[in-house]
């Protein structure tokens, strides 16, 4: 029997719940997907822009949206991975349900399956992503071990500063270096207020700290970093959109909100 962490029981028992709930919520509007096929936003379609006919990745998946996405805008072949049994078996109909084949895969991110290490042109990760693991590190490592030699990782976070904050983004609340695991108890999700009361653990990350692990391996080359000081979402009851982009209401433009990298593993 698999020994769980109870961090990560945790994460996954929440994550199943949510991935329940998530398919069928206004935030992410699975009627407009199913028309367009497409939930990625321009940051992401930006650093993608040489994607056609090459092998994807996608870590952390959840249901499948963005996966299918990396089909639409020319992916060659899209596999998809996360650990909640739940999110997997909504992105396999989702994706039965647009006439696309994609391969989605339970597993835990940070456990690489030695079969498809070295088989991607690029791994694919975006919004609420390494934060659920205690090492920025042991991330980064798990993606770069999928990509073929001269493959590329595009990653777009939201910006690490902004989770130092409270909910309200009034005062500082929490550390902006990872001192250790951060417990919560929350009702609903970001997605859905039907989301019951449950108990989540994240870890903060600096940007120091997710950039380093790039920059102290001589196979690895970091191409670009990016911050930007809004997010294609809104963010808890503070922001509020502007032109087509959400920013802090008051502090528009004084902090950034998402950052983006892109590396290449050189062999």
């Amino acid at each position: 029997m698999e020994d769980i962490p109870a961090f990560k029981k945790a994460n996954r028992e929440l994550w199943n719940h949510w991935s329940a709930l998530h398919p069928k919520s206004s935030f992410y509007n699975n009627e407009a997907f199913l028309k367009s096929q497409m939930a990625l936003h321009p940051i992401e379609l930006e650093l993608l822009d040489d994607i056609q006919n090459k092998d994807v990745l996608h870590l952390q998946c959840h249901f499948g949206q963005d996966t299918i996405s990396l089909k639409t805008v020319g992916a060659r072949s899209v596999t998809g991975i996360d650990f909640s049994k739940e999110a997997i078996n909504q992105a396999k109909s989702l994706a039965g349900t647009c006439g696309i084949h994609a391969t989605f895969i339970e597993r835990d991110v940070l456990d690489v399956d030695q079969k498809l290490e070295e088989t991607f042109d690029y791994v694919f990760a975006s919004y609420g992503v390494v934060g659920w693991h205690h090492s920025a590190a042991a991330w980064m490592d798990a993606a770069f071990r999928y990509l073929k030699p001269g493959g590329r990782l595009v990653l777009v976070d939201f910006h690490p500063l902004l989770w130092i904050l409270d909910d309200k983004f009034n005062q500082i609340k929490y550390p902006y270096f990872n001192t250790g695991v951060i417990k919560e108890e929350r009702v609903g999700s970001y997605a859905s207020d039907e989301a019951k009361k449950m108990v989540n653990y994240t870890w903060n990350h600096s940007l120091s700290e997710l950039i380093q692990p790039i920059l102290s391996d001589s196979n690895r080359n970091l191409l670009l970093l990016s911050e930007y000081d809004w997010s294609p979402y809104k963010l808890f009851t503070a922001t509020e959109k502007i032109k087509g982009k959400y920013q802090i209401k008051g502090k528009e433009g004084l902090l950034p909100l998402v950052y983006a990298l892109k590396a290449k593993k050189i062999k």
